[in-house]
């Protein structure tokens, strides 16, 4: 079977063609260069041709870049070309096994493609250790997570746009400076952004900028700023498109049982689109359409792990490993980080606020406040939250569980 490890780069990407495992990778590794087998495909015509000159059976590639793998992607979907995903981690791991030491796109090409035939790339049941990775999901799935992450580009842009915008109005219309500019969801976009563009007419803040200072000094708003406004309107309505998709797609039926389990928690629509994404379909953290619990000897006595639940918690952001040498001992985070800043967010807003106590509504938001207040009495800082998102994602893994055992 003929395999290609693709190391994706912007504008290209290194190719490495395997039939079988390698016996020496090292020497074989050097034989290729030599040779000149390592190919750099171009995402044009001819780099495409070049790709189906080589005849792949299926192809091996990171999850690096969505945009710059989706070319790869769409190609290999056109010709019928098998497509697998390698972990980040992963492919640095099977890069030391093989006695790489340096990062090379050449040795990731190579590598990349020898992960497909080890046998020793396997998990606890046996099975392959390549990413369910998006573009194998649902397609209205795929869809959600592209507009989700289309969105937080514009809400980006449109942050850096706004702060240099009161920059401006300091000087060419200081009352307003400390005006809140938020997204109308009537009319998709901010308002007083409107007005100041020149685009849209209000009374109000006619009559507003009519009492200003500004004229007594002869400053007016400069062609600059209604340009600049002009430029956020666009990107606001823009923001407001990505939201309505969103918001139509989850109230599909199909969804229909995971969003009753998100309402209990609070979640607002960014954060059910972008759960909806890293956990649809559940039955993925499922063996037999059970969790995958095992039982490991620890301090003499039988421990209870639950396999399911920690593959959940990677997707959620909140997989860790330690590092430790000597008395030091550290831990590091893995899996989606956009997930773990977002519920981070979340948990700031809707489980830390103690006068009146968790914004969740029902039995649910009183035990993750009451938890809160208690870790609030032994751990500093961030600690505490992070311990209330593992919490919480547990609690979650649970309450969906139950819920789709109830279809």
């Amino acid at each position: 079977m003929r395999i290609i490890g693709l190391d994706i780069g912007r504008a290209s990407a290194i190719a490495c063609c395997l039939d079988s495992f390698p016996v020496n990778i090292q020497q074989l590794y050097k034989k290729l260069r030599r040779d000149k087998e390592f190919y750099k495909l171009t995402t044009d015509a001819t780099g495409l041709k070049k790709f189906l000159e080589l005849k792949p059976e299926a192809i091996v590639l990171e999850p690096s870049g969505h945009w710059y793998s989706h070319f790869w992607v769409s190609v290999a979907n056109k010709n019928g070309i098998q497509i697998y995903w390698v972990g980040h981690s992963d492919l640095d791991k099977q890069r030391g096994s093989y006695g790489f030491t340096n990062k090379r796109d050449e040795e990731d090409a190579l590598c990349l493609a020898a992960t497909y035939f080890d046998e020793r790339f396997i998990d606890e049941q046996g099975n392959k250790r390549f990413l369910e990775y998006y573009y194998n999901q649902d397609a209205v799935i795929t869809r959600v997570r592209e507009v989700f992450l289309e969105k937080e580009q514009l809400a980006k842009l449109r942050s850096g746009l706004v702060a240099q915008l009161r920059q401006r109005l300091a000087y060419e219309y200081p009352e307003i400076i400390k005006h809140a500019m938020n997204i109308s969801k009537l009319r998709g976009f901010t308002p007083i952004i409107g007005w100041l563009a020149g685009s849209h007419q209000y009374k109000l803040y006619d009559n507003k900028y009519a009492q200003s200072v500004v004229h007594e000094l002869g400053i007016t708003i400069s062609d600059y700023t209604r340009s600049h406004c002009k430029a956020i309107v666009e990107i606001e309505l823009r923001i407001t498109q990505c939201y309505d998709y969103l918001e139509n797609a989850l109230n599909l039926p199909d969804f229909e049982s995971y969003l009753r389990v998100f309402d209990k928690f609070g979640f607002g629509l960014d954060n059910k689109a972008l759960l909806l994404y890293q956990c649809y379909p559940f039955e993925k953290f499922l063996v037999n359409d059970k969790a995958w619990i095992e039982y490991e000897e620890s301090k003499g006595k039988l421990q209870k792990r639950d396999r399911s639940l920690r593959k959940f918690q990677a997707f959620m952001g909140m997989s860790f490993s330690y590092k430790q040498s000597g008395d030091k001992k550290s831990r590091s985070f893995h899996g989606s980080s956009i997930t773990r800043s977002h519920l981070y967010i979340w948990a700031v807003c809707m489980v830390t606020p103690s006068k009146y106590g968790a914004k969740i509504e029902g039995e649910l938001g009183k035990k993750l406040c009451d938890r809160y207040q208690e870790l609030r009495k032994s751990n500093k800082g961030k600690d505490s939250i992070t311990r209330i998102l593992f919490k919480t994602t547990r609690m979650l893994f649970y309450e969906l569980l139950n819920e789709l055992k109830r279809k």
